[in-house]
Parts: C-alpha cells; structure tokens; sequence
C-alpha cells in the first residue's frame, strides 16, 4: 500500500470533456495505491484521479488525456 500526492505542475487548461477548464499550478489531490507504481501514469487509475480533482475543485478532467508531464507524482507514505 503507497500513498501518494498527485499535483499540477504548471497553470493550465485542462482537456474537460464539455468545455475548457483552468488548472493552477499547486491543485493536488491525495489517494492510496496497493502498488508502488505511480498512479498518474497507469491507466486504470486515471478515471479515478479525474474523480478526485472533480470531486475536490469541481473540474471535470478528461480521463483519457491526463498527461503524466503535466502532474507531479509523489510518494508520500
């Protein structure tokens, strides 16, 4: 099990599925993994980033173009 906080590297606009979204460098979301491989580069865990940083923020991130050099991965536990 790995803990990990995953943030935006640069302010930005996000690939949203409706519309255009900002992303300000610094939003992070945290979640835990059974693996200890980076969660932003597999893809089965990015629906449930996109999940997180709506449910945080309110943006609706489109799961199928999260860029992983767009984001910081960091294991914090």
């Amino acid at each position: 099990m790995a803990l990990w906080k995953i943030s935006v590297k640069n302010s930005g606009n996000a690939a949203c599925k409706n519309k255009r979204q900002r992303l300000e460098k610094g939003m992070f979301v945290e979640t835990s993994t059974t693996s200890t491989t980076p969660p932003i580069g597999v893809i089965r865990e990015q629906p449930m980033l996109a999940q997180l940083f709506m449910s945080k923020y309110g943006i609706e991130i489109d799961p199928h173009h999260m860029n992983p050099s767009h984001f910081d991965c960091v294991k914090i536990g």
